[in-house]
């Protein structure tokens, strides 16, 4: 009886229990029904579901007057999907033979079991159609963009250029990533449980969005005539390299940027030299590729030398250290403490004026006025001026000056200072102070960004231009200024500039590198038209030149050909 009892009760306790399972399972089967039915509904989709990018259009880049810059050129992405293929060895020999690829390397890729895998990228339009055309099982041929630069050379180291994936990697490029780069659209396809496409269910697009359009100051007909002008005088004088800079001196906007020699932005990973560096190992081609990269104008600093004097004369005249009829007695160099300093004439120059020591790039002079300011008054005029900051120019790696420390700033190192010499700053520094102090006294951000628009290069979205900024200098100093170098180029050290007709004020310099001993030099003349009232403020830096190498002599008349060819073009008229 006890035996029947206690069966009886282990049934009830088995059935009890298997109850308790069986609505525990039916309450979860609930659940998921419905209250997780939008998840898991999710979920199988996306097992049924392939996914495939549509690159959005890189936004175009113009140049001041519409010029197209920077553009795309539709190529096209080879993918298979290894359970569509139908014919391996076909699909292996009709990919080989198109794309120029061993067919082992094509046969790895078509075996591997993966949703899809990419064959190559950026292939010409014309081979995508001729695959497409092949009607290969499992083979999927996507149009993309690859970026093009129609002038190939054309300021390649200003508008930069974009990676595999068409990210912009240097230049104006990545500096305006975010405006040019797009949205990327998507292609969505239904699978069955075997990663087959299935016939007769719709394609699901999400199409990409263009990216913006970039309109820059920059003029193409400027850009390509001071190019010509630099490889001609690079090649004339067997330099090293050239810089040529251009900017509107009252608002900042560069006009042109050279940086010879240039790369040919639709081939930038290959340098430019004869043997294209297949003598190198890897880590050297990639040093030299980032050399061949590097924006001199605004990556580099060099010794500015006498057209620095400049600011030395401008802090001088601001702090009535100096006036235009001061005198001074040049005998061929100024000793200051143990140091003989010389001047460029070895004679010396004799008795003259200041405003002569300025038409004669008069180091003596230069070391008077400057000591009489004083390291500490000195260098408040250069935060003043800006020259202890950065420019803020748009484009990447802007390079700080190198300027001794004011506690260790003796008699000598002012004297040096002076003149252009001990310390270092990048052109675009030194073209942008210039301008501050030639154009009524305002500091001014120098740019190439002018506005964004829409993709179709029509509605702006976005103004980009920097007015001018904080006042640095009086209107009355900046107006002596202009006069003053005004006779540099009248009757002075910068007559090789001078344009018949036309009022151009300027500063030569010719500096000696480090190591002295090198014999190296960088030759300069940075000048400004119309004198009066200017327009267009221009400047070329010459490296390691060989024979003459003196600024007057070989980069003043670089810079006066160029004046005299672009003024009609700017519509700076003749007085």
């Amino acid at each position: 009886m006890r035996n029947k009892t206690y069966h009886r009760r282990k049934m009830l306790v088995v059935f009890l229990a298997a109850l308790a399972v069986i609505l525990g399972l039916f309450a979860r089967l609930v659940y998921l029904m419905v209250f997780e039915a939008e998840y898991y509904q999710k979920k199988a989709e996306d097992l049924h579901e392939r996914e495939r990018d549509i690159k959005a259009a890189r936004g175009e880049i113009l140049d001041a007057n519409g010029t197209v810059l920077a553009s795309n050129r539709t190529v096209c992405t080879v993918s298979v999907i290894h359970s569509q293929i139908q014919d391996p060895d076909g699909v292996v020999r009709g990919l080989a033979g198109l794309l120029d690829m061993e067919e082992s390397e094509i046969r790895k890729k078509v075996e591997k079991v993966s949703s899809i895998e990419r064959i190559r990228t950026n292939v010409d339009k014309e081979t995508g159609d001729q695959i497409r055309a092949l009607g290969l099982a499992g083979v999927k041929v996507d149009e993309d963009y690859k970026r093009y630069y129609p002038y190939d050379e054309l300021a390649s180291k200003v508008l930069g250029f974009t990676g595999g994936d068409n990210q912009g990697i240097i230049g104006l490029e990545v500096i305006y990533e975010e405006y040019l780069k797009g949205i990327d659209g998507k292609i969505l396809t239904t699978t069955d449980a075997r990663g087959i496409e299935l016939n007769g269910v719709a394609e699901d697009r999400i199409e990409p969005e263009a990216g913006h359009t970039l309109q820059i100051s920059l003029d193409y007909n400027i850009q390509t005539y001071a190019q010509q002008m630099a490889e001609k005088v690079m090649e004339e004088k067997q330099a090293e390299k050239v810089a040529i800079l251009m900017m509107n001196p009252k608002n900042g906007e560069i006009l042109a940027m050279v940086n010879v020699p240039e790369f040919n932005l639709n081939d930038p990973f290959t340098l430019n030299t004869p043997d294209g560096g297949e003598s190198l190992s890897d880590e050297e081609k990639q040093e030299a590729l980032n050399q061949m990269w590097r924006n001199g104008c605004i990556n580099d600093t060099y010794e500015p030398g006498s057209v620095f004097k400049i600011v030395t004369a401008s802090a001088s005249l601001e702090e009535g250290v100096v006036d235009l009829d001061d005198t001074f007695q040049c005998p061929g160099y100024r000793i200051v403490e143990d140091r003989k300093i010389r001047c460029h004439k070895v004679g010396g120059h004799g008795a003259e004026t200041f405003a002569d020591g300025i038409r004669n790039s008069c180091n003596p002079v230069f070391i008077d006025i400057g000591l009489r300011l004083g390291a500490d008054r000195f260098y408040e005029y250069f935060r003043q001026f800006g020259l202890m900051e950065l420019t803020g120019v748009d484009l990447p790696g802007e390079a700080q000056t190198i300027m001794h420390k004011k506690e260790n700033v003796g008699l000598v190192e002012l004297a040096t200072i002076s003149f252009g010499q001990s310390f270092q700053v990048t052109p675009i520094q030194m073209a942008a102070t210039a301008s501050a102090l030639i154009n009524g006294g305002r500091r001014v951000t120098p740019h190439l960004g002018v506005r964004i628009l829409d993709s179709e290069g029509k509605k702006e979205i976005r103004t980009l231009n920097d007015a001018q900024g904080k006042r640095i200098l009086s209107e009355e100093t900046s107006a002596q200024m202009r006069t003053l170098l005004e006779s540099v180029v009248a009757e002075g050290s910068g007559s090789n500039a001078y344009v018949e007709g036309y009022r151009i004020g300027g500063k030569t310099a010719t500096s000696q590198t480090l190591p002295r001993s090198a014999g190296k030099y960088i030759s300069s003349f940075l000048g400004f038209a119309p004198a009066d009232d200017p327009q267009i403020l221009a400047m070329c830096v010459i490296y390691d030149p060989k024979g003459v190498y003196y600024g007057g002599t070989i980069a003043a008349p670089v810079i006066g050909d160029i004046f005299r060819n672009i003024f009609p073009y700017l519509g700076i008229e003749k007085e």
